[in-house]
């Protein structure tokens, strides 16, 4: 299921930032994989034009990822239909966002907390779709306080096809420099293929971690 992902340099789901045209631009110079703005799933259930809007897929896009918050099994999995007949490749669970207001609600990296919880809206949203769920994490809430293989292998077994780990914890933001050896690390650990993210700036941040070097 998740063959659309090996070999890939896959454009990372950019708040504010990844929007439509944005994304065609990135195809244009040769990216095979994109994903969406995160998406809130609850809002999108109300029907609202500005978040259903972040599911939009362009006819371009040769494989597209919607990438959607919340923290209640039912809604994710409605979302994550949604997401499935609106043309997404795939849909990923948001468990990196590091946003205060969104963490107080308890989504995005406030469920770095909570493994079990997250095995089950993973659970949830695997059971109501047929494309691929993938989910992308933080290495934990607190500095000093890793979760990220708890986490991971938790999501693993609820049905997750992939795992994205962004090598910084929730508290740290985008302050220090991403851990990779932490993605490293992760990829030994599970069968599911590992993405990594953070830190990958230009074509030679990639080409570097292509690599293996630092």
């Amino acid at each position: 299921m998740t063959d659309f992902l090996q070999g890939q340099v896959i454009l990372a789901p950019l708040t504010k930032g990844g929007n439509l045209p944005f994304r065609r631009l990135c195809v244009e110079l040769g990216c095979g994989v994109t994903m969406g703005e995160m998406a809130l799933a609850h809002k999108l259930l109300k029907g609202g034009r500005s978040e259903s809007a972040l599911l939009r897929r362009h006819e371009l896009e040769p494989v597209f990822g919607a990438q959607i918050a919340g923290r209640k099994p039912e809604q994710l999995a409605a979302a994550a239909v949604l997401a499935q007949e609106r043309g997404a490749s795939f849909v990923d669970l948001n468990l990196g966002c590091p946003i205060d207001l969104f963490c107080r609600q308890g989504i995005g990296a406030a469920l770095m907390q909570k493994p079990g919880r997250v095995a089950r809206l993973v659970q949830a949203m695997v059971e109501a779709v047929e494309i691929p769920v993938t989910v992308k994490i933080r290495l934990g809430f607190e500095d000093g306080k890793p979760r990220y293989r708890e986490v991971a292998e938790a999501v693993q077994e609820a049905g997750a096809a992939a795992v994205t780990l962004h090598g910084r914890s929730r508290k740290q933001r985008y302050r220090r420099a991403a851990d990779w050896e932490a993605v490293a690390e992760l990829v030994q650990a599970l069968r599911i293929p590992v993405i990594g993210n953070g830190d990958l700036l230009t074509w030679r941040d990639v080409d570097r971690r292509w690599k293996g070097s630092a």
